[in-house]
């Protein structure tokens, strides 16, 4: 029975969330540079080269900090649900992970950094936040 109660405080967690996103959710895969402009986007130097492979293993060594596609209104919304989340880019438990989390978006292309259902913007696959759910 406990886990129903958890159940619940999270469910009206991400209810919140969710509330706070809204409509910004359909801008989280332009963010990540989806379309022709995803290998030279001016993240890194190196995200077009060496991180295809490095994804997969946990190690990637890319950023997926570049927020130019944002609007102002979508950059505050991300930096409060950042904070609220506690949104990091590095898992501290490598089986829970942005990759496989409920609310991960694949990206599009060949981006290297995806997004997530509870804030816009750019989400690294190895990232990691309070209201991380397995995917089903």
């Amino acid at each position: 029975m406990s886990d129903s109660k958890v159940s619940r405080r999270l469910f009206l967690q991400r209810l919140g969330a969710l509330g706070l996103v809204g409509a910004g959710t359909s801008t989280l895969l332009t963010a990540c540079g989806g379309d022709d402009d995803s290998s030279s986007a001016s993240g890194d130097d190196a995200s077009g080269d060496d991180a295809s492979g490095d994804d997969a293993s946990g190690d990637a060594d890319f950023s997926c900090d570049d927020v130019s596609g944002l609007s102002d209104s979508e950059l505050e919304q991300r930096e409060t649900q950042i904070e609220a989340l506690e949104y990091v880019e590095n898992t501290p438990n490598p089986e829970e992970n942005c990759a496989n989390c409920s609310f991960w978006q694949e990206p599009e292309g060949d981006a290297n950094c995806g997004g997530c259902q509870l804030f816009p913007g750019p989400v690294h696959p190895n990232g990691w936040c309070n209201s991380w759910v397995a995917a089903g």
